[in-house]
């Protein structure tokens, strides 16, 4: 059940005046933040209520400091952090406490991940499958490999055309709340035009999962074809992948902290 919510003029009203006090005894400590107070103060969030309230139950505990984590992954991505070491320089800092709403209760580090898992419904669980041989063959410098599937784009563009909707997709909501929270006030503002080619590409991020996965059988040969089980599920080769779940969150709450930065400049 999702807990209170506060109206982005409520929000602001109250940040304002505890900001005053604080300014009050030390200035310089709101002058240091002065960036990331424009940034938070301008992100409205009155429109992400209805994008991730279907994403509660009607009962049982609520869910209390929704808004405020959101917030505090901003500045988070802001400031380059992880939520470990970010959590606890909140309880140090006063006024990024303030800024991202929360009072004198603060959700533990547990929270973020639980909000993460919420918003990016993605199953990592561990998998078996077999161990995939990284491709040998190698190619020349500014070369890229082949596409495996070469008319898939194509495809995906007439089901697209047909009328047809990918709903099931883990960043679904991720991508609706860049869209409402972010893109939609960037065009109300004219820093984005009302006609714009959209193009998508893919990056790798760094995951601490092996590779090779764990045996599960009690074949000598290493290289055995047996499945293994692999606790990061869509790593194929390397130490890289091409999206991770805790990552899929934060690139989506940099994108937002930049965009947000545009817009209080």
């Amino acid at each position: 059940m999702l807990g209170k919510w506060l109206a982005q003029k409520e929000y602001q009203a109250n940040i304002v005046e505890k900001l005053r006090q604080i300014a009050s005894i030390t200035p310089e400590a709101v002058r240091e933040y002065k960036d990331e107070i424009t940034k938070l103060y301008l992100l409205d969030l009155d429109v992400l209520k209805p994008i991730i309230s279907p994403l509660y139950s009607h009962t049982g505990r609520k869910s209390e400091h929704q808004p405020e984590i959101f917030r505090s992954f901003v500045l988070m991505s802001s400031l380059k952090m992880c939520p470990d070491n970010w959590v606890e320089k909140l309880r140090n800092n006063t006024v990024l406490r303030t800024i991202c709403g929360f009072g004198d209760k603060m959700p533990n580090v547990a929270s973020y991940y639980d909000f993460i898992n919420r918003i990016y419904c993605l199953d990592d669980r561990p998998c078996l499958r077999t161990l995939k041989s990284k491709p040998t063959k190698k190619y020349a410098k500014g070369e890229k490999i082949p596409p495996k599937h070469p008319e898939i784009v194509g495809k995906l563009v007439e089901k697209i055309i047909e009328g047809r909707r990918f709903e099931s997709r883990p960043e679904l909501t991720l991508q609706k709340i860049f869209a409402r929270v972010v893109v939609d006030k960037s065009i109300e503002m004219g820093l984005v035009p009302q006609n714009v080619d959209v193009s998508g590409d893919g990056t790798c991020i760094d995951t601490g999962a092996s590779h090779y996965g764990v045996k599960t059988c009690e074949c000598k040969d290493f290289k055995c074809s047996c499945p293994r089980r692999f606790s990061d599920p869509i790593m194929k080769f390397s130490s890289k992948i091409s999206f991770l779940h805790l990552g899929a969150g934060t690139a989506i709450m940099h994108n937002i902290s930049m965009v947000t930065q545009d817009i209080s400049s």
